[in-house]
């Protein structure tokens, strides 16, 4: 059961320690205290972003005005009783931990000269987000930046690392945490549209100060995008399973290209089908990771004949990025034929089916697709860039439809 305690600031100080451990070593003081915050905190890091639902029980013992918060019974007021309660309907928490966010936004009022039932809101997301940049920080340094760790200090981040990504929460369903962070992308989604909804809706249907509501709905989408690059820093340095695997092409292929996480999500899954060196790690550490992939391909002899169906059969919300997938896909397929003996047996296809599900993919617009919507970013009104070589050889690669005047949206805010 996800926990019903909270403390402000108790991921942004674990976040700050995971932030300077590049400067400890193994004997340091500092860092036997990271290791017992990261232990403290493992459950709650491994849940995400999951918290207790609203809980009949809790909330009589509010309404008596006898909440639970943080382990000690407290008695509290009318206003308290209800100002927990709204707080526990608009966020849909559990009454007990609504009481203890609302107890300890109290302190905070002169600082966001905020009531305390905001300045709860403002903390909670706060805290979310700290939460998320600790997962983030252990995975998507698991490169290049760990190489300047002590030795000591990378090993035990290292296995912390291994241990939360193989963690499940004893729900019955056993996820890992790579599905449980596709799951919790859905839930963020469906909790944006509510939020848009009470926001497009009647003023009076605003329970709080519009702006802290709208700022609510924009840490929603935050989170969302922070989970992809979670997802890819995941992918870059391990190799998802089956199951995984198949829920993250699934998640693309009904995802919108309005939706600023599909464009992390796409570079995910590039990656995660990916055969092409990457020139951070070495040819020949590349080259292992790429048989590593092919051999974790060819392992399950059913796995290539349900990739190949739900990339290839299944219907995507959008061609161009359909055309990126099966590019993508094609290029890992001739890659395995060449260097995996049987590998056209077990997909089921041999090279000239390959062949056409390129020049198909570059018909739909796969080029245009890498151009004017992975790049987007790059290009939005970026004059010196459009003029660059690298863009004249990606536009001289695109498609031509001149009946098509479609262009994708342009996300600005990637790093």
């Amino acid at each position: 059961m996800a926990n019903v305690t909270w403390e402000p600031e108790r991921f942004a100080n674990l976040n700050k320690l995971l932030e300077e451990s590049q400067e400890l070593t193994e004997d340091s003081a500092a860092f036997e205290q990271l290791k017992k915050q990261l232990e403290l905190t493992k459950p709650d890091l491994a849940g995400l972003l999951e918290y207790p639902g609203k809980n009949t029980q809790h909330r009589d013992s509010l309404s008596k005005g006898t909440p639970t918060i943080n382990g000690e019974q407290f008695k509290v007021n009318e206003d308290f009783i209800r100002e927990a309660k709204k707080l526990s309907d608009f966020l849909e928490l559990d009454e007990d931990l609504a009481a203890t966010l609302l107890h300890k936004a109290v302190p905070y009022e002169k600082r966001f000269e905020l009531p305390a039932g905001e300045s709860a809101i403002l903390l909670f997301y706060t805290e979310r987000d700290a939460k998320l940049h600790c997962v983030s920080r252990l995975f998507a340094g698991g490169g290049d930046s760990q190489m300047t760790l002590d030795e000591g200090v990378r090993g035990v981040l290292d296995k912390y690392a291994s241990e939360l990504l193989s963690s499940t929460l004893n729900t019955g369903d056993n996820k890992m945490l790579p599905a449980r962070i596709l799951s919790t992308m859905s839930e963020l989604k469906a909790q944006q549209d509510k939020v848009a909804g009470i926001l497009s809706g009647p003023t009076a249907d605003v329970p709080y100060r519009r702006d802290v509501v709208e700022h609510m709905q924009t840490k929603l989408g935050d989170e969302r995008n922070q989970l992809a690059m979670i997802i890819f820093g995941i992918i870059r340095y391990n190799q998802l399973n089956d199951t995984e695997l198949l829920a993250l092409v699934e998640w693309l292929r009904g995802s919108s290209v309005e939706d600023p996480t599909t464009l992390r999500m796409a570079v995910a899954l590039m990656t995660a089908l990916g055969t092409s060196a990457d020139a951070s790690s070495g040819q020949e550490m590349a080259e292992m990771m790429a048989l590593d992939k092919i051999s974790n391909l060819v392992r399950d002899s059913q796995l290539l004949v349900k990739l190949n169906a739900e990339i290839i059969d299944k219907p995507w919300n959008d061609d161009g990025l359909k055309g990126l997938i099966w590019l993508q896909w094609a290029l890992l397929a001739l890659f395995g034929m060449k260097r995996s003996p049987g590998f056209d047996q077990l997909i089921g296809f041999r090279e000239d089916r390959v062949e056409r599900i390129a020049e198909q993919a570059i018909q739909m617009g796969a080029y245009r697709f890498a151009v004017d919507y992975l790049l987007g970013y790059r290009i939005t009104d970026d004059l010196e860039y459009e003029l660059s070589a690298e863009f004249l050889v990606l536009q001289r690669q695109t498609v031509k439809q001149a009946a098509d005047t479609k262009r994708y949206p342009h996300f600005t805010d990637i790093p």
